[in-house]
């Protein structure tokens, strides 16, 4: 066995990980807006850190709440959890590889915790067939069977917004690693008369790169072998 053959038995014990990525999305749909189009309780703050004490920016799994107000919500005007009604659809801006998790945090305005999403479904897309609708003051449907669209789990669970200091839930979606669409179908809710989120937010995985002790290695067996 020569030096090159046994470069990875060296680099295997120094190898090191890079930290999770947060990916920043390019947009967010959903079934209604919420309070507001593109203000205070719309969809856009269910995907812009609004509300969240961040432990450490990169890491959403250092992130709890930290806002109990409604502007930082957003609750889509419906209850009706049944059909294709009540979706969201986040739009990571291109293919996205690495995919690793994706972080809920639940509605959490005083006296509207029921409002927050119980049970959903998640689908992945590069291309769908049938574009989400932009958000608006109407209620819409969509159907994630229309094509494009693969479906990653089903009869997922949040539970109800704790408030100030929830933690979330993290829910793995690297199943749907190199997609650049993640879709929610929202299928039941805590039995409010409206349906929403607080927070979402999605992660890639750590690339694997060599550490200091790996390159040092890595320059000593190259020299050796240059001297053989």
């Amino acid at each position: 066995m020569n030096a090159l053959t046994k470069l990875p038995l060296f680099l295997g014990v120094t190898i090191g990980t890079a930290s999770a990525a947060v990916v920043v999305p390019a947009g967010i749909t959903a079934f209604h807006q919420g309070d507001s189009l593109d203000g205070n309780g719309s969809i856009l703050k269910a995907a812009d850190g609004s509300g969240m004490a961040k432990g450490d920016a990169g890491d959403p799994s250092t992130w709890t709440v930290s806002s109990t107000a409604w502007a930082d919500d957003w609750q889509g005007f419906s209850s009706d959890n049944s059909g294709n009604n009540t979706w969201a659809v986040v739009d990571l801006g291109s293919a996205t590889a690495g995919l690793d998790k994706m972080y809920l945090w639940n509605v959490q305005e005083g006296n509207a915790l029921d409002r927050g999403t119980s049970a959903f479904d998640i689908y992945y897309s590069n291309s769908p067939t049938s574009a989400a609708p932009a958000a608006s003051g109407t209620v819409t449907s969509y159907d994630f069977g229309s094509g494009g669209w693969t479906q990653l789990s089903a009869g997922n669970n949040l539970a109800i917004g704790t408030q100030v200091g929830d933690a979330g839930e993290s829910f793995d979606i690297s199943g749907a690693s190199g997609a650049q669409y993640i879709g929610l179908h929202l299928t039941a809710n805590h039995g409010g008369f409206r349906t929403g989120l607080g927070e979402i937010a999605i992660t890639t995985s750590g690339i694997p790169e060599p550490s200091s002790l790996g390159l040092l290695l890595l320059g000593g067996v190259l020299g050796l072998r240059r001297r053989r």
